[in-house]
């Protein structure tokens, strides 16, 4: 009985070792080890064994060998993947570096803007302190009424401006605007200085605004100043069409 029984076990244990080189055979390597090649791309992307993302990388280092006309046939599957991850990691921290910089470009750009708007608009403080009608007068060669102004300038800021110009706008004491004028100064006025300006133009009577400037007392008239371009005799200008 012993006998039957050993002799069994002689046989069976062949068959089960035949079939497991069998199944061994059948399996193969894993597909992370095979070397590149149009076949196992195909296999790639039919396998069970990687996941979608590992696709997906796979997929990206292809695209990317032929536009570089690279050559894989040496790497396998699992080394193809983990060489497209690094140039993914690769290019997002470039990409990262480069919006960094993009940014610090931007601030550092509306920092020296901001500088250059307080130039154009807290240098120079524009105030009317005079206001006179000289009107009409054939007989002395006087055709048109006339509103004659004096501005005060002073200059708040900590440098010399060697001249400027800009537009004043006239309002009531509501705030509505009346009209506006441009003024242009060309004479220096020193830092904590300042100059006054005297200024003249004829009365429009078809204008319903310089009727109103001139009608206007000057006790209910404010002024509003915004300054377009300002030399400073350090030689910076500034000119608001360049900042805006």
């Amino acid at each position: 009985m012993e006998v039957k029984e050993l002799k069994r076990k002689n046989i069976v244990l062949p068959i089960i070792i035949s079939l497991i080189v069998v199944v061994l055979s059948a399996c193969g390597k894993p597909i992370t080890e095979e070397l590149y090649s149009e076949t196992v791309s195909q296999d790639v992307k039919n396998s069970t064994q990687l996941t979608q993302e590992e696709k997906d990388y796979y997929s990206k280092a292809i695209e990317n060998a032929n536009s570089e006309s690279a050559d894989l046939s040496a790497k396998t599957v699992s080394q193809i993947i983990t060489g497209e991850k690094e140039r993914q990691l690769k290019i997002a921290e470039e990409e990262k570096k480069r919006q960094e910089e993009i940014k610090r470009k931007q601030e550092e750009a509306e920092k020296e803007k901001q500088v250059q708007l307080k130039l154009l608009n807290e240098s120079i403080k524009v105030g009317l302190i005079k206001k006179s009608v000289t009107y009409a007068d054939s007989d002395k060669w006087i055709f048109r009424d006339i509103i004659n102004m004096t501005l005060d300038l002073i200059n708040i800021s900590d440098k010399t401006a060697k001249g400027f110009q800009g537009v004043i706008t006239f309002k009531d004491m509501f705030g509505n605007e009346i009209k506006s004028l441009n003024v242009k100064y060309d004479k220096a006025i020193k830092a904590g200085s300042s100059a006054s300006y005297d200024g003249s133009f004829e009365v429009n009577q078809f204008m319903d605004e310089d009727s109103e400037l001139r009608d206007t007392p000057l006790e209910k008239i404010t002024v509003d100043f915004q300054m377009d371009q300002i030399i400073f005799d350090d030689g910076v200008t500034v000119k608001r069409s360049d900042i805006e």
